[in-house]
Formats: structure tokens, sequence, C-alpha cells
């Protein structure tokens, strides 16, 4: 199969509009399929858009940042993938063509655009959208999303089938579900530049923290060093990460660690001091003392509630 480029169109290309189309052409969220390439050529492009990216059925590429910043990912079939406005994306997505041409609606890729304004605007008159501010300012440096459940995937492919207020009432549900999904990864580690975003620079820099302990949690982990790592000082980190979190950089590490000891304490057998040392504590007493503390019994005690035969 002949592999083909597909990039995002800024505008709607000029066609007699099919029933329904002009109005979801003014919708505050517009439904794409994604599977059919464009005829527009360029490089980077910098759209003014949130775009929600449901990868179809083939897998896809994109190329995200201009110059010697430029990353290239590459993403399985159904991967979901938000990407904020002004972020500039080169060739976009590449997909492999389907025999047929376009893929069925149930393998298809689908594209969710919807503007940045009509949401910041309804956070002021509606305080529950605000809910989704942490996520849309994470967009700006792209996330792919790491195992969504059946169900979200299922919400943002019905979005494709409504119209008007059921459109965009399940939209805010999606959004929703995606503001709570804690398995992520942030695609860019370049803020952009020239773009003047004051405190949302300091949450994307948390964000991309968070994803550096989510992925070395085991390891020995600083304030000074994370926050090195994503270019601030110690006390600015350490303010900014409390107030993100609502921790403190040890104890969101520690409850990192509890947690991922709870769940190989209920699906493995391994020995208790075995799993102490692979999720990062330096010393059984240690993790003892911190689990009991987070989860109010031992790790022993722990087990034994979670363990099929507990009745």
């Amino acid at each position: 199969m002949e592999a083909v480029a597909w990039r995002a169109p800024i505008a709607p290309i000029a066609q007699t509009p099919a029933r329904g189309e002009a109005r979801d052409l003014s919708a505050t969220v517009r439904c794409e399929a994604a599977a059919a390439p464009s005829a527009q050529a360029g490089g980077a492009r910098c759209l003014h858009d949130h775009e929600l990216h449901l990868i179809g059925a083939a897998p896809a590429r994109l190329r995200i940042g201009s110059g010697a910043d430029e990353e290239t990912h590459s993403f399985a079939p159904g991967t979901v993938v938000l990407l904020g406005p002004r972020l500039p994306r080169s060739l976009a997505f590449e997909h492999r063509a389907q025999p047929g041409g376009c893929s069925s609606s149930g393998s298809g890729g689908l594209v969710l655009r919807f503007s940045d304004e009509p949401l910041k605007r309804g956070m002021a008159l509606f305080p529950e959208l605000a809910d989704a501010g942490p996520l849309l300012a994470r967009a700006r440096l792209g996330v792919q999303f790491v195992g969504l459940e059946a169900g979200t995937l299922a919400r943002l492919r019905r979005i494709e089938t409504l119209q008007g207020l059921a459109r965009f009432s399940e939209f805010t549900a999606l959004l929703h579900e995606l503001a709570q999904w804690g398995d992520y990864r942030v695609l860019s580690g370049v803020a952009l530049a020239g773009e003047g975003l004051g405190e949302d620079t300091q949450a994307l820099r948390i964000h991309k923290a968070l994803d550096h302990i989510r992925e070395n949690y085991a390891e020995a982990l600083s304030l000074a060093e994370v926050g090195a790592l994503v270019g601030m000082r110690e006390n600015a980190f350490s303010r900014s990460f409390r107030r993100a979190t609502g921790q403190t950089f040890t104890d969101f590490v520690i409850g990192l660690r509890v947690a991922k000891a709870c769940r190989l304490l209920a699906s493995t057998r391994q020995h208790v001091s075995s799993i102490c040392y692979e999720v990062g504590f330096n010393n059984i007493s240690n993790f003892n003392r911190h689990f009991r503390r987070i989860e109010g019994m031992t790790p022993g005690e722990f087990r034994a509630r979670r363990s099929p035969s507990a009745g």
C-alpha cells in the first residue's frame, strides 16, 4: 500500500455543502473524517483550533514543531492525540491508503476541531468548564492519551453522529473524561516562542515534570534536579508544583510509589520487600511507614484484603 500524507486543512474546502454541513461549520465542535488526504502542501503550519485526533485503522506519524526543534512521533491505531492552537506541526499525520478509499466509520480516523475562544468565554459563564483548563494548557504542547477505555473512544465516535446541543453535551462529557485521565504524555518539549503564555508556561513545565516523574518514579528524584530539567529554579518549581498538584514534590513522589506498590501487591505474588525496592523506596521500614500512612494498613494487610479468597 502506498503511503500518503494527510494535512489538516486551514479552512474548509470550497464546495457545495451537504445537508447539515453548513450548520456543522458554524458549530462549536466540528467533526471530520481523517482518512482522505489533502492536496495542500507546505511546511510547519500553526492552526487556531484545537484538534482531537483519533487515529484510524492504519498507523500514523506526526511531525510537531519546526526546524531544529521538530519532533516526530508514531502512533498506533486507536491512539487519541490532542493538539492545541498555534502549535507548529509539519505534514501532520501520514496514513497508509486503505483498499477502496476511505475507511468505514468504525475503523477510520476522526478529527474533532474546536476553537479556543468560545471555551474561554464559556468558562467565564459556566465555572464547571474550568475543569478542562489544565487539559487545554497541556494541549499547547500536544498530548497523547495512553490506554483510554473503550467507553471514552465510543463517546468520541458518537459525537460525529450528533448535532446541536446533543453534540455539545457529549463533547463536554468527553472533555471531562480526558481531563481526568492521568495516563498521558506531552509530545513537545519546547515551549512556544513569542506566545506570552505567562502562568500557562509554568503549567506546561509542571506537566512536563509530571511526565518525567511518572516515567522515572523508581529512580532517585530530587526537587532541584527535576526543576532544572524543566527550566525552573528550585523555589519557583516547588511553589508551582504544589499549586498545580495540591501536594509537595516529596509527597507526590511517595504517593505515586505507594500507588504503584498497591498495583503490584494486588496483581502479583512478589515479596513485599521486592516490591519496596522496585517502586523506589530504599528500605523496607520507610516503605511500611509511608504505606500505612497513606493506605491506613500494612502492605501485607492490603494484599490480604485484595486477595480473591478474602471474604
